[in-house]
């Protein structure tokens, strides 16, 4: 037998082709039995029936989470057991050779190693940036003058450096480069990189995918990193305004009317290939409107344009010249924790924060069916209506719930504003402190709080704690978690690129300029070629290939933009 007839053989399970994230199991019997089983993921979940065969037979089953699973015949229970089923992986369980109570499978064809391609991705991806930066370093000792400042000058940042550039005619004056603090725009570019990425697909791996319910995965991080760059760009925007005499009137309206345009282009991308019956009204932009309006009229109000620098209260200056915004933040994210927490969804129980559908009860005895997402999702569905809410969550396949729950939905809008204001707080430190030291170690150690804050919530665990992470909800927890990282990676982008010039961070600086624009294109142009191509029977290879160009593609778009100095926002 060739090898390819071996390895299609192998990735079949009795006569189904396996697909990337499955394994197949074999029950070897004589008597009709049945397979219980269900995924770890799923909390609180009793095990289901999954397949009942009259004798030697297999199953198909999912690699993703560990597996419960328990084995019955008409005389009831003939063991049990946990186990992690690897990709392409098969397996056997001879139901008369097993001990009581405790049936672990044996391995009869070796896995694939799942996470190797995205091992590949890497070291393909610091090759291609290496190869880039020798070619450049030859470059620039090969070529000087005029191409030199054409192409590699660096843009001046708004940290107070000259705002000059190099050309062959030195003499002939050159309006300055547009003013950016290019940490911010690289760490702008990060997320919106990754967002690309994980909204084409993410390589189909987990890690890549929104977390089913509770807990945290990359794709969960994006979102509130780019609201905390979105704080950032506002405080710098605004402060540089308002210290040029416009009034505070005028940038309100600037403001209101970002917001609004925001949040129209969020309906209208959520219009595409739908009626208006089944629009979906909330949204990421709807959800970066809202926060946006709130933080950005906290600080049309309150934000200092002059820097009390007393020395006796240097150490708390950040704080006093934000108090009055951080005290509107704490009201709002107050009463989202207390509707959270003390009022019930009709038919559910106070306080609850689950999936519903299989979900059980911390007593057991209450039908969880119909309270998915608890008080939260159920303002949704009273003011916006089921029909425009989000339909596939990953919860729904899982947990087998039947109410849409919508994570970027009107609550979570209260609590998602403390990550704005934090990113506006990170600006206010860069704003009343001049030495880097200074803005560093504030910006580690709000890190520092906001992370310990948001662990001790849940108890740093996946399912516990009062208020455990979810994205769904944008629960407190996620909130100060996310936020937490952004202020490190903020810290350490600052220090590696602004202070050390140690990485100029393309091309996702370039990217970062544009993000707006980038994330809009990749969602109307995600299902089209060569964005999306359409392969019969994918592997992570494949799908990690072609979502990572994808990503790439939009970068590229990034950089002509660039080098043609456009910069696209609202």
């Amino acid at each position: 037998m060739s090898l390819q007839n071996i390895g299609a053989f192998i990735r079949k399970c009795n006569g189904t082709t396996l697909r990337y994230d499955q394994a197949c199991l074999e029950l070897i019997t004589d008597e009709k039995v049945r397979f219980y089983s269900q995924y770890d993921e799923c909390e609180g979940c009793k095990l289901l029936e999954t397949i009942t065969l009259p004798s030697t037979g297999a199953v198909v089953l999912g690699t993703t989470s560990p597996l419960h699973y328990a084995i019955k015949n008409d005389n009831g229970q003939i063991c049990n057991g946990t186990y992690l089923f690897e990709e392409y992986g098969q397996y056997s369980i001879n139901i008369s050779e097993v001990t009581k109570d405790l049936c672990l499978p044996r391995m009869t064809a070796e896995p694939d190693a799942a996470l190797l391609p995205i091992l590949n991705a890497v070291v393909t991806l610091l090759s291609m940036a290496t190869l880039w930066y020798i070619v450049k370093g030859i470059g620039k000792r090969i070529i000087a003058g005029r191409l030199y400042a054409r192409y590699f000058a660096r843009e001046d940042n708004e940290l107070g450096s000259e705002t000059r550039v190099l050309t062959a005619e030195a003499s002939i004056p050159r309006s300055p480069t547009r003013s950016r603090l290019r940490s911010l725009d690289i760490f702008r570019g990060i997320a919106i990189a990754l967002m690309i990425f994980v909204n084409a697909g993410g390589g189909g791996y987990a890690i890549f995918s929104h977390a089913v319910w509770n807990g945290l995965t990359v794709a969960d991080v994006v979102f509130p990193w780019f609201a905390f760059a979105m704080g950032q760009a506002l405080v710098l925007s605004l402060h540089a305004r308002l210290r040029t005499s416009m009034p505070r009137t005028t940038a309100f309206y600037l403001i209101a009317r970002r917001s609004l345009l925001l949040a129209i282009l969020g309906v209208i991308l959520g219009s595409v290939n739908v009626s208006w019956s089944n629009v979906r009204l909330p949204g990421v932009l709807q959800r970066l409107a809202a926060m946006y309006l709130i933080v950005g009229s906290a600080e049309c109000a309150f934000m200092r344009t002059s820097q009390n620098i007393t020395p006796g209260r240097s150490l708390f200056r950040d704080i006093a010249a934000g108090w009055q915004q951080w005290l509107i933040t704490i009201i709002l994210v107050t009463i989202q924790v207390c509707v959270t927490l003390l009022v019930a969804a009709p038919g559910c129980p106070r306080g609850y924060m689950g999936p519903g559908g299989l979900h059980m009860s911390i007593t057991g005895n209450m039908s969880l069916h119909n309270c998915t997402g608890g008080i939260a999702s159920y303002i949704d569905r009273l003011v916006l209506g089921e029909s425009h809410l989000y339909q596939r969550g990953t919860f729904h396949k899982l947990y087998r719930s039947s109410v849409p729950h919508d994570p970027e939905g009107l609550l979570g809008v209260l609590s998602g504003v403390l990550v704005l204001q934090a990113g506006a707080h990170a600006t206010r430190i860069m704003l009343a402190y001049n030495h880097a030291r200074a803005r560093i170690m504030r910006w580690v150690f709000w890190s520092i709080i906001f992370g310990v804050s948001g662990g001790a919530l849940c108890l740093f665990t996946k399912n516990g704690g009062p208020i455990p992470i979810n994205k769904n909800l944008w629960s407190l927890s996620y909130c100060l978690v996310t936020a937490g990282m952004a202020f490190f990676i903020q810290a350490v982008l600052y220090f590696v690129v602004d202070l050390k010039n140690r990485w100029g961070g393309r091309p996702l600086y370039y990217a970062g300029q544009n993000a707006l624009f980038l994330y809009v294109g990749s969602e109307l142009l995600k299902h089209h070629f060569p964005l999306m191509w359409h392969i019969s029977a994918p592997t992570h290879a494949q799908l990690l290939a072609t979502h990572a160009a994808a990503m790439l593609i939009w970068l590229a778009v990034g950089i002509a933009l660039h080098r043609k100095r456009i910069f696209i926002t609202l």
